[in-house]
């Protein structure tokens, strides 16, 4: 649908209200996409949008076969399984005596019968979008034989790594090569810390990181397998991306999923106050979660010691059968005798005292990251900078890579309780999770507005293990995958549902502005489903409530403009020195 809408857009709805007049247009497509024919006057239609599926559309129209020979269900009609059709619905504009056609999609045809009704004469007709030739329904269904994708590839005399394999480039040959697509657009897909979209020094940390947006293990499919499964299995190595074929030009698109922070309002809340019809308020209290804990891979370590010593700040071990120095990708055990200071390193075998990195951030472990008596897992990563090989150690956490985020309003309790450790620590704090969780990595996402903090709500928590969440291979990848996690749980439950009259330029991933009839204040909103009903000229659309990051909104110049997105009543809870410490902070 178009990113932005008309003046003329929003006239022609509002023009309707009276006696609406509309046109379902179906373009008949043979294989390579020319028009065979088109179809007008359908009797009745429908069409759903749900940003949160694989298959984001389906639709459904009411013909009668008998209007013309060319659209009874036989072979040589236009109803058949060799053909794919365009769908677009059409506004009769009064002033210029024309229609005004809106893009609904393309799509395949979902079922070879469809259903009809001599009494009305009439030929129901189901149909999907194109995901639908990826997973088996229509095709995309692979046959006998095994499909690898390698991580990387290697020297065959040294076992060096000569490349790594993209994941990016794995999901191009797939498309390209396995479902004969070519008209797409795929992004990159890899670690948060490498997208543009979260890190404004992206260009650096790919430079510093070479498998950042590498397959991180040898991928393997067996015969049976959808193309769709293969293509999800690559999307879902990293949270937060999706797949769909855009409306207008049926291209293939692999992104991050949008959030919306800087989007301008698509619909204002006086518009939609112009068009409503109903409104449905719910939240669905049993899926409600404000604790996400990921529990990811148990490390497998290629060296391991616990006969380790510290002196000025590094940690020096001796290990049988590390010979040949430091190699890209070894991972390392090492029981840590005390616990660290700032910018501790590694020195195995005294091949030189290796700095240990933080891999979300690229940047040194702060003091107290590694616990005495703990053992913890490094991996090396070498890289070849300015001539020089720069050898970094990065933790990836203890035997078996564990996070969590908790949501929370960023205030302090001035509660305390006894932990397990005999101690006092204050209740909510970082420090009252990562004892009472047995966790060292713990994240708080602040969101002082949000009715479903721990403050509010006590711990409500959502537990991610095992099938997925076993090919997460560090702490930092479990916080950035309990973050996202979190931010479902949370966030998509809070919805509400309205009903407007037809709009038929609606997309999902939008933001809107409207207040509901329960409240005093106007809220913004991301649209996540949309459903037409031509017949009844209505529109229902389902939209989860907005709530702006502390950590996004300081981006933005100004303490005021932080302070302005909250309400009074939230701010008044709040010292001078807390909401300081909150806008300042980017962890507690």
């Amino acid at each position: 649908m178009a990113d932005i809408i008309t003046q003329e857009d929003l006239i022609l709805v509002l023009s309707q209200s009276a006696s609406p007049k509309l046109d379902l247009k179906i373009e008949v497509l043979d294989s390579s996409g020319k028009i065979i024919d088109t179809i007008h006057g359908a009797v009745s239609g429908n069409m759903s949008i749900n940003g949160e599926s694989d298959v984001r559309r389906t639709a459904a129209f009411v013909v009668r076969p008998t209007l013309a020979e060319h659209i009874k269900l036989t072979e040589n009609s236009l109803l058949w399984l060799n053909k794919d059709i365009r769908m677009y619905v059409g506004l009769y504009n009064c002033r210029t005596k024309q229609y005004k056609y809106y893009p609904l999609g393309y799509y395949v045809y979902t079922d070879t019968s469809g259903t009809y009704d001599a009494a009305t004469n009439s030929l129901t007709i189901n149909c999907a979008d194109f995901m639908k030739k990826l997973d088996g329904t229509k095709n995309g269904q692979l046959g006998s034989l095994i499909i690898s994708f390698p991580a990387y590839e290697e020297n065959e005399k040294t076992g060096e790594v000569i490349k790594y394999y993209t994941i990016r480039n794995a999901v191009i040959e797939i498309l390209e090569k396995l479902a004969r697509i070519t008209n797409h657009r795929i992004d990159d897909i890899g670690e948060y810390r490498a997208m543009p979209d979260y890190n404004d020094e992206w260009k650096k940390y790919r430079e510093e990181n070479e498998t950042c947006l590498a397959i991180p293990f040898d991928q393997e499919f067996s015969a049976g397998c959808s193309v769709l499964s293969i293509l999800t299995a690559f999307r879902d190595l990293y949270p937060n991306y999706e797949m769909f074929f855009d409306m207008e030009t049926n291209t293939f698109i692999c992104q991050l999923k949008p959030m919306c922070y800087e989007d301008d309002i698509y619909l204002d809340n006086s518009f939609l106050q112009r068009v409503l019809i109903s409104e449905n308020t719910s939240v669905d209290m049993t899926t409600v979660r404000n604790i996400c804990e990921v529990w990811g891979k148990v490390i497998v370590v290629d060296f391991y010691s616990e006969e380790c010593t510290c002196k000025n700040n590094t940690y020096s071990s001796a290990i049988t059968g590390y010979e040949d120095g430091y190699c890209n990708g070894d991972i390392i055990g090492l029981k840590i005798p005390t616990a660290n200071q700032a910018n501790a390193k590694i020195n195995i075998n005294s091949f030189g005292a290796v700095g240990i990195y933080n891999e979300a951030t690229e940047e040194p472990i702060k003091a107290n990251v590694l616990k005495s008596n703990n053992i913890y897992a490094f991996k090396i990563k070498k890289q070849r900078v300015n001539n020089q090989d720069v050898i970094k150690a990065y933790l990836l956490g203890q035997w078996q890579v564990h996070a969590i985020n908790v949501l929370t309003n960023g205030r302090k309790s001035g509660q305390f309780v006894t932990g397990p450790d005999g101690k006092e620590c204050e209740l909510y704090s970082k420090e009252y999770f990562q004892k009472f969780y047995h966790c060292e990595r713990v994240d708080m996402t602040i969101i002082a507005n949000s009715p479903f903090t721990v403050e509010k709500l006590g711990e409500i928590p959502d537990i991610k293990a095992s099938g997925e969440y076993e090919n997460i291979t560090s702490d930092d990848l479990a916080a950035d995958r309990a973050k996202w996690e979190n931010w479902k749980n949370s966030r998509l439950t809070d919805n509400i549902t309205i009903t407007t009259a037809l709009l038929p330029f609606l997309d999902v991933n939008k933001k809107v502005s409207y207040k509901p009839s329960d409240s005093d204040i106007e809220y913004q909103y991301i649209i996540s489903s949309i459903s037409h009903d031509f017949s009844g000229f209505t529109t229902t659309i389902t939209m989860y409530r907005f709530y702006p990051l502390y950590e996004t909104l300081r981006k933005e110049a100004g303490t005021h403009k932080v302070l302005s997105e909250f309400s009074h009543g939230v701010l008044s809870k709040y010292t001078h020195a807390e909401l300081t410490a909150v806008i300042s902070e980017q962890e507690l």
